[in-house]
């Protein structure tokens, strides 16, 4: 039911939605006090979800520091949360399809061959509610193998649906596949890190983590990023608001 609901409900937690409910409540509403509140509020809501430099601090503030690749240790896996494939694309061209989130597996594969870890455990199923996409894992995982990473140095995990699913069915894999608790490292968009590193520790893993993606930008105090609406402004931080609820629905909820 969470999840049905968590999928259902994503409508209400996009900035667009709030900015359009209060334009419509000023041609809707009688009192002309409330009609020029609710034109205030519309034009005070535009401003902010179409302000590049606001959203790039609020993006900065929530995403961890990054990991320098010459700092990490060796470990015996790599733990790659999905969420990076695009099945929706028509044209088949034969090669796989990646979404904006690509980074997360191209750069666990680059530190693979780079040996920082000797397996890489992919977790990650179907994550929509409707329609038969297949389990991104499996998907990957075949992906993974033209690319001459070896069958054996591969771990699946295809049926997690969510962040909390992720943790869950990857110490399940783990402990299945390992006699021993393994050194982790854990590899996610940085924007993503905060609630999957709590996921996992609150299943008693134990791991060092290495964000990628990064969202944030450098700070510039230029009139295009300070006063000019960002046409990409309402997309952006409806991904960071996103990620900011679910923090707090799970906490709720006692996954993290």
């Amino acid at each position: 039911m969470f999840y049905i609901l968590s999928k259902s409900l994503f409508f209400l937690i996009q900035p667009i939605n709030w900015v359009m409910g209060c334009l419509l409540l000023t041609f809707f509403v009688k009192k002309v006090r409330l009609k020029r509140r609710f034109l205030g509020l519309t034009i005070i809501l535009f401003f902010i979800f179409s302000n590049h430099f606001l959203y790039n601090q609020a993006m900065n503030w929530w995403e961890p520091e990054p990991t320098h690749i010459n700092d990490l240790n060796h470990y015996e896996v790599g733990i790659v949360a999905g969420g990076y494939s695009n099945f929706f694309i028509q044209e088949d061209n034969g090669c796989y399809t990646f979404s904006q989130r690509a980074s997360r597996l191209t750069q666990a594969l680059e530190l693979y061959q780079s040996g920082k870890f000797e397996y890489l455990l992919l977790s990650g199923g179907s994550g929509y509610m409707f329609g038969q996409e297949p389990s991104e894992a499996i998907e990957i995982e075949q992906f993974l193998i033209r690319m001459g990473v070896p069958e054996n140095c591969i771990l699946t995990e295809f049926r997690s649906r969510n962040t909390y699913e992720n943790a869950l069915y990857s110490k399940e894999l783990i402990e299945h596949f390992f006699k021993e608790d393994p050194s982790i490292l854990l590899i996610t968009s940085a924007f993503h890190m905060p609630r999957t590193k709590a996921c996992f520790s609150k299943q008693n893993l134990k791991f060092d983590v290495f964000p990628v993606d990064f969202l944030g930008e450098k700070t510039r105090l230029v009139p295009e990023s300070i006063l000019i609406p960002d046409r990409l402004g309402f997309y952006r931080w409806e991904r960071l608001i996103k990620e900011w609820i679910g923090y707090s629905v799970y906490k709720m909820r006692g996954y993290l």
